[in-house]
């Protein structure tokens, strides 16, 4: 099986390539049968499902959360040692649900050039950070002390994903800590 890793500078590329691409199939019917796929539509679906992990943590919704995790899925977190979802996915549930992004209100961010994404088949390696911002709804006043704006998580979630009747999700995965913050340490080996 083949493996894919692109960045979404080469997403990019490649979709406008697909589009010039598009644009001659149809001034000469006969490109159109060429096969200019090279996985990223499996890349965006990724991507997709990385944006629905953030918008979770971010809303605090934990049915989207839950959805986006295999039944079978297994979540080791570094920080503690342990291992969730060996047995059932409610302790996947339980650990969410306890986690300070579902006891406090936080807006998630992802340093977006430093996922990594490298497909094989119906499974894919995933690599991102979260850094998260606590207190971010109230408004920033000039040297106010009262209303900081402060990063309160620093976290990586790197492993297997597998796509399940065509959705990708969370498999084996590896969460922990992401600090210091730095541009280009990764904090899980990439494959």
């Amino acid at each position: 099986m083949a493996s894919t890793a692109l960045t979404r500078r080469d997403l990019l590329r490649k979709g406008l390539a697909g589009t010039a691409v598009g644009a001659a199939a149809l001034a000469l019917p006969g490109l159109a049968g060429a096969d200019v796929s090279h996985g990223s539509e499996q890349i965006g679906e990724i991507y997709e499902l990385q944006a629905a992990f953030h918008r979770a943590k971010t809303t605090q919704d934990l049915d989207l959360m839950m959805s986006l995790w295999a039944e079978d899925a297994t979540f080791l977190n570094t920080s503690t040692g342990k291992r969730y979802g060996v047995g059932g996915s409610d302790t996947i549930r339980s650990f969410w649900q306890g986690s300070g992004s579902f006891t406090h209100h936080r807006f998630s961010l992802v340093p977006s050039y430093k996922t990594t994404i490298e497909v094989n088949g119906n499974e894919a390696f995933l690599y991102f950070e979260c850094h998260d911002i606590g207190d971010f709804s109230t408004p920033i006043f000039e040297n106010d002390p009262n209303h900081p704006k402060t990063i309160v998580n620093d976290t990586y979630l790197a492993g297997t994903l597998r796509n399940v009747q065509g959705n990708w999700v969370f498999y084996n995965m590896t969460a922990g800590p992401s600090s210091p913050l730095s541009y280009d340490t990764y904090y899980y080996p990439t494959p």
